[in-house]
């Protein structure tokens, strides 16, 4: 089922949403089948959450079940569903979808197949049945279990798998029906596609398949069989006819699926503006006798230009006006981010000379360097933020217009979302891993330095006629903190740009512009005043943000706190905002500390070092109840006989904030 049961788009960022700041939780889902002698099937399936916190965080968030299974799957969107019945059962933390499957399996090459997805193995099948076993690491702290059981019609044999193509394909024994057939026809588009994002509709893996521009669906309403059915493609000007998909037998009352994947010409990527398009289907088949029939559909869409977003892949008619509804497509939006565009190389050549050329992926203190430097660039060369009404948190049917990276340096300007696209562009041409944070009506970039801590930076924080005077790196970085720690739940997506182009959500090609743009565009770098020979070296500083995460400082103070005793107090998680209890038992000796630390019942010893007020721990936690051990690592400033300051857990996108007074 193209991955049916990789779900939950939300639970994929999710952190613990509960409790311990990193365990592994399984998220169970039960499915069970029934295929007929058509090619239709009912299916049931059952998701058990591991904890009632979990189940009761997704069911807040969305109240309408049927809004979770329209954006938490690709279900609904690759294959066509009626009498859909979703529901919440509380006693069991489960969510319950019972639906039929029009035309889910489909007679090719004289086999009967189902698109089961990759990935799963068949562990038991006989003549009447196949049972699945599916398992997926939906983040670093869920995993999905599934397993589904398919019931078949009489008459089945060699049932095969190939977890290559995720296709499970069977005989049947059948005799064939003459007589008259009907086709009722029905033909569903996008009525909008991103000419940006040409290259992932040409990728039916990309998403789980979501991304069709075309659904072909026929059933047989007649009473003999239909053979030989042929479907072939046209996208106006931008495409050739497709190959032809051929089906060789539909029974009556059975029914066919076809999903249009166009291959795309970049010559889209020359348009500035939607223009229209005619998208043709040409369909012919015949019945027993050898009678052949034929006809196309003819269906008008519409090609944004080359710098318009589509945010939202659910169909109009079904939206529910929530804004993950309306900005389903936001990790798409890793497309923007051109890092190996020329003039982004360019750029960050100019920022690497600023920054005195030290390997910003080698080292936390140089990360930092690296990206104080693009941020005070941008500000010395006039980069200034601008915004749009209601930007990310109204949907524009039409589309709304995002900038790439060399747009933005060319025009020196951008929205929250271009500026954070340029800053993650830049992150990941000297292989920082960035991400885009997307929430109702902002968006921003999270740098990960080499240890594994976090960075996020507010751009808004440049100056310009929206906000003025430019923030500080130090004060955008203390705002994008607190802007994590008020996240809510089904309200943003963290776009993992280096893995979602990894998984085909590739940029578009861009023409070609002189290697000398960047200074043809009037960039230069600051006066020097004693740095390195292309411009002064900026200051390695430390974030003081008090609810962010604070990397050593580039210089060591002298040790002036005594650290020793019991400290208690509590932790919040940042995504989820989940709270727990937090103890530390502290000895300290000279710069260096040790002892023992508590978060809710998981324990672990941990080492650190002391440098003025600043502390860092960093402790290897058990959990007994799930028996996992993880790392944290703590960031503090101490404050009397208090510290304060942020946690991430190594290895996962978990952080968090802390503060714990002295008891003892």
């Amino acid at each position: 089922m193209k991955k049916l049961l990789l779900v939950l788009l939300i639970v994929m960022v999710l952190t613990s949403a509960f409790g311990q700041f990193a365990r592994i939780n399984t998220i169970r889902v039960i499915a069970d089948g029934t295929i007929d002698a058509q090619g239709g099937m009912k299916i049931s399936f059952r998701w058990v959450f591991p904890t009632n916190a979990l189940y009761m965080q997704v069911k807040s968030t969305f109240p309408n079940p049927y809004v979770l299974l329209r954006n938490l799957t690709t279900f609904s969107s690759i294959f066509e569903l009626t009498n859909t019945k979703i529901s919440y059962d509380d006693a069991k933390n489960s969510i319950l979808v019972d639906t039929d499957v029009i035309g889910a399996v489909v007679n090719r090459k004289g086999r009967w197949e189902f698109n089961l997805g990759k990935g799963a193995e068949l562990v038991h099948a006989t003549d009447q049945m196949a049972i699945f076993v599916l398992v997926n690491a939906a983040s670093s702290e869920e995993v999905i279990f599934t397993t589904m059981k398919l019931n078949l019609p009489s008459g089945c044999s060699e049932l095969k798998y190939d977890p290559a193509s995720g296709v499970f394909s069977f005989n049947m024994k059948r005799k064939n029906v003459s007589g008259s057939v009907s086709a009722d026809v029905n033909a569903k588009v996008k009525p909008r596609i991103m000419s940006a994002l040409y290259k992932v509709y040409g990728m039916p893996d990309v998403m789980d398949g979501a991304y069709w521009v075309a659904k072909f669906i026929l059933m047989n309403k007649g009473k003999g069989d239909i053979v030989d059915l042929r479907i072939s493609y046209k996208l106006g000007d931008y495409t050739s006819w497709s190959p032809e998909s051929v089906y060789d037998v539909v029974p009556p009352n059975g029914a066919v699926v076809d999903l249009y994947y166009p291959i795309i010409s970049s010559n889209v990527t020359q348009l500035r503006s939607q223009t229209p398009v005619d998208l043709q289907i040409k369909y012919s088949y015949k019945d027993r006798s050898g009678k052949t029939y034929s006809d196309t559909i003819i269906k008008r869409i519409q090609m944004l230009g080359v710098n318009q977003f589509e945010f939202s892949n659910v169909p109009e008619e079904e939206r529910t006006g929530s804004w993950i509804d309306n900005f389903s497509n936001s990790p798409l939006l890793a497309a923007f981010v051109t890092y190996l565009d020329d003039v982004v190389k360019s750029f960050v050549g100019l920022v690497s000379q600023y920054s005195g050329g030290a390997g910003a992926a080698l080292k936390d203190k140089d990360a930092i360097a690296f990206m104080k430097s693009l941020y005070d660039l941008a500000i010395h060369n006039g980069i200034s933020y601008q915004t749009p009404s209601g930007f990310l948190v109204e949907y524009a049917s039409l589309g709304q217009d995002v900038k790439y990276p060399r747009d933005v340096l060319r025009d020196k300007a951008g929205t929250c979302l271009d500026l954070a696209i340029l800053f993650a562009a830049v992150g990941q041409a000297v292989s920082l891993k960035s991400y885009l944070v997307v929430m109702p009506g902002h968006a921003f970039t999270v740098i990960e330095l080499p240890s594994g801590d976090i960075l996020p930076i507010e751009t808004t924080g440049l100056g310009g006629p929206v906000v003025g005077k430019s923030a500080t790196f130090e004060q955008a970085v203390e705002m994008a903190m607190e802007l994590l720690g008020k996240l809510e739940f089904g309200k943003f997506f963290i776009v993992d740009i280096g893995e979602m182009q990894r998984k085909g959500v590739l940029p578009p090609e861009l023409p070609q512009l002189p290697s000398t743009i960047i200074k043809d565009w009037g960039y230069t770098l600051p006066r020097a005043t004693g740095g390195t020979a292309g411009g002064s070296t900026p200051q390695t500083t430390t974030p003081q943000t008090g609810t962010g995460t604070q990397p050593r400082p580039s210089q060591p103070s002298t040790t002036v706190v005594n650290l020793t005793g019991v400290f208690e107090g509590t932790y919040r998680n940042s995504i989820t905002g989940q709270q727990g209890t937090l103890e530390f038992y502290i000895e300290q000796s000279g710069s260096t500390v040790k002892g023992t630390a508590w978060a809710d019942q998981d324990m672990g010893d941990f080492t650190g070092t002391v440098s003025g007020n600043n502390v860092k721990i960093t402790a290897k936690m058990e959990s007994s109840a799930y028996g996992t051990s993880y790392v944290v690592v703590f960031n503090g400033t101490v404050q009397g006989n208090a510290i304060q300051g942020t946690y991430t857990v190594q290895g996962t996108n978990v952080s968090g904030t802390f503060q714990v007074k002295r008891t003892q």
